[in-house]
């Protein structure tokens, strides 16, 4: 009968050995390979000083640098800026400068055309031709000087507001403006230049995540890490800090814009006088509002009808609002809160 031969001892401890170590690289590179598919997207922060106020964007992308998004963001922020702010030398300090204007480009006919849209809406409550009193004020610029008017100062700038005072024709590409109006289309073109932002990041990467916070105006890029919502704090008007917060909301995409009388304020013989304006009287709105929040598809929107529900107040603000798509929630003087039917929808996880 013939004998087997015999196995070396040493040689079966390194054939051990030998399968032991490749099954633990090869777990080890399966390991490594579900870590890299289940990392958590990293979030890039840009921040500068555009539209009157800081604007952060926060991106990331699986498939390019969330630098070259918040660059090429930040730039169609500062564009939006230079084009349309009511010091700088674009379309709209030229319209204030000659009263009218021909030919104008698409998007300033849509700019103008929404404004006026909105002051309709909203019976004038939104209206962007308070720029004579916002400077009169001193809240057109940082550097302003901050004042009381007399009435006969506020009777005379009334004489050249009211969104009635523009002509607009977008056919011919013709706006024009009548009794020494001047426009302001702040309270509309920030959430403008951030939803042109994020419309800039998507035609570079579709998938792209993060936000954009201009001053209070949010618009939202992508779910956070493709599938969480962001988390926004409605602000007490009243905290000490921005961390002082009375609500939540949670935000898988489209906007939110607070108007806040804390934002721009100065107060004499302890009264505070704010940045928004009653069009009807040319002092900063009394309506019992100090804070006006909108959820909104775009910002744009949201940043206008947030304006529009500060002036008008709890009614019938709450009431005729969503059916432009704007949810409202309005903080008053004495710290009680009022939603529109369907804002707690965005306040559930």
């Amino acid at each position: 009968m013939q004998q087997l031969p015999k196995r070396n001892p040493n040689s079966l401890l390194r054939n051990r050995i030998f399968l032991y170590g490749l099954l633990f690289v090869s777990a080890i590179i399966l390991l490594t390979i579900v870590f890299f598919r289940q990392k958590p997207l990293e979030y890039y922060d840009k921040t500068e000083y555009h539209l009157g106020t800081y604007v952060t964007i926060r991106v990331s992308s699986s498939t390019m640098s969330p630098v070259t998004l918040a660059e090429a963001a930040m730039t169609e922020i500062k564009r939006i800026d230079d084009k349309f702010g009511s010091r700088n030398n674009g379309v709209i300090a030229e319209l204030n400068r000659t009263g009218e204007l021909h030919d104008i480009d698409k998007e300033t006919s849509f700019l103008i055309r929404s404004a006026l849209e909105i002051a309709r809406n909203t019976s004038g409550a939104f209206d962007p031709t308070l720029y004579s009193l916002t400077r009169l004020w001193g809240f057109d610029d940082a550097s302003s000087k901050k004042r009381i008017p007399s009435d006969k100062e506020i009777e005379d700038a009334l004489g050249s507001t009211g969104f009635s005072r523009v002509t607009y024709d977008e056919e011919l590409g013709y706006v024009s403006l009548v009794d020494g109006a001047m426009i302001d289309l702040g309270g509309i073109a920030k959430g403008y230049a951030v939803d042109m932002a994020i419309a800039k990041i998507k035609s570079l990467d579709p998938e792209a995540t993060g936000f954009i916070d201009a001053g209070g105006d949010i618009g939202v890029i992508g779910p956070k890490y493709g599938n969480r919502p962001w988390i926004v704090g409605v602000r007490n008007p009243r905290g000490e800090s921005v961390q002082d917060v009375l609500e939540y909301i949670y935000l898988y995409d489209g906007a939110v814009a607070t108007s806040g009388d804390y934002e721009r304020f100065f107060i004499e013989n302890n009264v505070r006088y704010h940045h928004i304006f009653d069009p009807e009287t040319g002092f900063p709105s009394r309506s019992g509002v100090i804070s006006a929040t909108v959820i909104g598809k775009s910002t744009m929107l949201a940043d206008a009808y947030a304006t529009a529900a500060f002036v008008i107040g709890m009614e019938p603000g709450v009431t005729f609002l969503p059916r432009f798509g704007a949810l409202v929630l309005l903080v008053m003087e004495d710290m009680s809160i009022f939603r529109s039917p369907g804002f707690e929808v965005y306040q559930e996880k």
